[in-house]
């Protein structure tokens, strides 16, 4: 068959129904992917449209998500849909959620597939939480309820749930970490590459060394741990510069004084010429 006809068929085809399909005789086929298995519901429907409703009904029937359905407005009411079952690789239990390991501490993380590229809700203490805020996500984007990991459950969408704000570092202070042998390292990123300060045997000395690297590194002080301690340590520098600068100032005036009370050769003179 040549290359021309084969496309035209192919594009005949095309119903714009789910579970449609149009047959060579020019009438209309409706069928459903059920168990592993294509169903065919019948095959000689006049208009596409007929097909369509046959699908529905069948799809119906074995609870199928409004977003496989043709007419979804038409679905009886109350019809609720099946909910579909996770993914063989799924080990947390609920859709949408993923363990997320961060710094010797499990996070659980809440993202969902939209328009073929992941979507990213947030991170977490428990699984229960991300499943909740993956719930809300679907419910507020309108997707299929069939992605629900708790239907029963009455979210107030209205009201945003608070959220508990996680510390940049486990120790409390900005780049400084607790190792297992209880104490603690000082380190931060330069162009890319990790750089150590050293072990301290408290959090807070090990923040004073990250401050001093950052200080070197040339960081901004909203990034230091102590950043009124910097502050005060430079004026306590100013001070000692602004009495030498005063002390200086002082002795200039004191030689120049002390110049003008002393007099000239010429001036010498010229006095001297005066009292003849």
């Amino acid at each position: 068959m040549p290359k021309s006809k084969r496309k035209r068929r192919r594009s005949t085809s095309q119903s714009g129904y789910f579970g449609v399909k149009k047959a060579p005789s020019g009438k209309y086929q409706a069928r459903i992917f059920d168990d592993g298995k294509t169903k065919h519901i019948g095959s000689s429907y006049t208009t596409a449209k007929q097909a369509a409703k046959a699908h529905d009904k069948e799809a119906i029937r074995l609870r199928r998500p409004f977003s496989k359905l043709n007419f979804p407005e038409k679905a009886p009411s109350g019809y609720t849909p099946m909910q579909l079952q996770l993914q063989i690789n799924n080990t947390v239990g609920y859709r949408g959620v993923y363990k997320n390991r961060r710094k010797q501490r499990i996070h659980w993380q809440a993202q969902i597939m939209v328009n073929r590229s992941k979507k990213y809700i947030g991170t977490y203490d428990t699984a229960i939480e991300a499943a909740v805020a993956y719930d809300r996500f679907v419910l507020t984007s309108n997707h299929s309820i069939s992605l629900l990991n708790f239907p029963d459950m009455v979210h107030n969408l209205d009201v945003e749930p608070k959220r508990k704000k996680y510390k940049r570092s486990l120790s409390g202070y900005r780049g400084v970490t607790k190792e297992l042998s209880g104490r603690f390292r000082a380190g931060m990123k330069i162009n890319s590459k990790r750089v150590n300060f050293g072990m301290f045997d408290t959090a807070i000395q090990a923040a004073h060394a990250y401050d001093q690297g950052a200080i070197k590194a040339g960081h901004k002080k909203s990034s230091l741990n102590f950043p009124m301690e910097e502050k005060k340590q430079e004026k306590q520098e100013k001070i000692p510069k602004k009495r030498k600068q005063k002390k200086q100032k002082k002795q200039k005036k004191q030689i120049k004084i002390e110049n003008k009370d002393v007099l000239t050769m010429e001036e010498y003179e010229e006095m001297l010429q005066a009292s003849m």
